[in-house]
């Protein structure tokens, strides 16, 4: 009970106020256990977890335990899960058999993580304001600098990279250089993007509801049905757009006409979701774990 109180706290700390390095480093004391780093270690795989209560839509099909703060998820070209601890300042893989080991530490507040097609993950350090590139050998070089506390990331269909700055409440994209420029500005702190096979861009707010985009450059507001959207936002290959509301604790499905319906349930502390394939997976912070279900 003590473990989940404190996960709380550094939850709120984390979504709801903008966060110094130094209090970054705070938050990150706060948390009693780390996350397990041995090499022969197994994060604990449970095929059904009866606390959490079943959409009729998604069905729960894996467990994965034992994370820090899940912000970000992100999955390579082998199938292998790739978590962000952003309590924990580390970044786990887990591999197809459920080992974990660390795959990039010494960071910050690891938030949004992004494979690209060349297989090179890509870190955005809440705490450090910069993106970080890590080679799939696990070498780390700062990729973008001179971010305000950058949390959700994406790739464009044109290889650039997207970014939230949840501190100046922007969305910029970096290209291949590391070049930033701004895409657009006045969002309502943003936490997560995601661009559709139109170019729209679609930003979760945690200060309320869900932005769009056109590739015009013309700002709405597309949804208001979340009570405070998470960083998780991504669209399935049916052109579905996903998103975790941290504050309802749950996943929306968005509808064209920006109502949504909620697809899963009681998963207090949501903050992290990514579709890979016909799976989409939720990290919680409550239980410092990601579920895995099959979208139909």
């Amino acid at each position: 009970m003590l473990k989940i109180i404190l996960c709380s706290v550094v939850a709120i700390m984390f979504l709801s106020i903008d966060v110094s390095k130094s209090q970054a480093d705070e938050g990150r004391g706060m948390i009693s256990e780390k996350i397990v780093t041995s090499q022969s270690s197994k994060i604990v795989a449970v095929s059904m977890d009866k606390k959490m209560k079943q959409s009729t839509k998604l069905k729960l099909i894996k467990t994965y335990k034992g994370f820090s703060s899940p912000t970000g998820i992100a999955v390579d070209r082998g199938g292998n899960l790739y978590v962000s601890n952003w309590s924990g300042g580390t970044v786990t893989k887990v591999d197809l058999d459920g080992r974990s080991s660390v795959f990039v530490e010494g960071l910050g507040a690891p938030a949004g993580v992004v494979f690209d097609k060349k297989g090179d993950l890509y870190i955005a350090d809440y705490s450090k304001d910069v993106i970080y590139k890590v080679k799939p050998t696990g070498k780390k070089t700062i990729f973008a600098k001179g971010l305000h506390t950058p949390t959700g990331i994406s790739f464009m269909s044109d290889g650039d990279l997207l970014v939230s700055n949840r501190g100046s409440d922007e969305i910029v994209k970096i290209d291949k250089t590391g070049k930033v420029k701004l895409v657009a500005k006045g969002m309502r702190t943003p936490v997560g993007v995601v661009e559709d096979i139109d170019g729209n861009l679609f930003v979760t707010n945690y200060g309320g509801g869900i932005i769009k985009v056109t590739s015009s450059g013309v700002i709405t507001t597309f949804s208001k049905d979340f009570k405070r959207p998470g960083v998780g936002i991504d669209i399935s290959s049916k052109d579905q757009i996903f998103a975790v509301d941290n504050g309802d604790g749950c996943v929306r499905l968005i509808l064209d006409n920006g109502d949504t319906e909620i697809v899963v349930d009681d998963i207090g502390g949501s903050v992290a979701l990514l579709i890979h394939g016909n799976i989409l997976y939720v990290g919680s912070w409550n239980t410092g774990s990601v579920y895995a279900y099959t979208i139909e």
